[in-house]
């Protein structure tokens, strides 16, 4: 779900447990926020005005994990996807956990050998 998409409701006086609502940004490319595509996190947080539990960051790892049925934590867990989800969950429970931002620099190793588009 692209951020400028998100379909997190806004805590009101109605909603039950307001204080508890919290907000993930899913399927996040930075490039694509950038370039004005999708909405920026800091955008998603004023317009939701609730506490950002996590940023899932874009990946095919997630598509892979959907279509096989497994939690992306199980069959990519070392996967950028799946730390972010385990971030998400630690958060949530109450841990202080630091907010990873994704970005789309690549290390020395994954620009010589990574995957390249066909």
């Amino acid at each position: 779900m692209d951020a400028a998409r998100s379909h997190t409701a806004r805590p009101t006086k109605a909603t039950p447990n307001a204080s508890r609502c919290h907000s993930r940004v899913g399927a996040f490319d930075p490039a694509r926020a950038a370039s004005g595509e999708i909405l920026a996190i800091a955008d998603v947080l004023e317009i939701l005005s609730i506490p950002l539990l996590g940023i899932v960051p874009e990946s095919k790892d997630v598509l892979r994990a959907s279509n096989i049925g497994s939690p992306i934590t199980i069959c990519a867990e070392q996967s950028a996807a799946a730390r972010a989800y385990t971030e998400a969950a630690r958060r949530l429970s109450g841990e202080s956990v630091a907010m990873t931002i994704p970005n789309n620099k690549k290390g020395l190793l994954n620009r010589l050998f990574g995957r390249r588009a066909a």
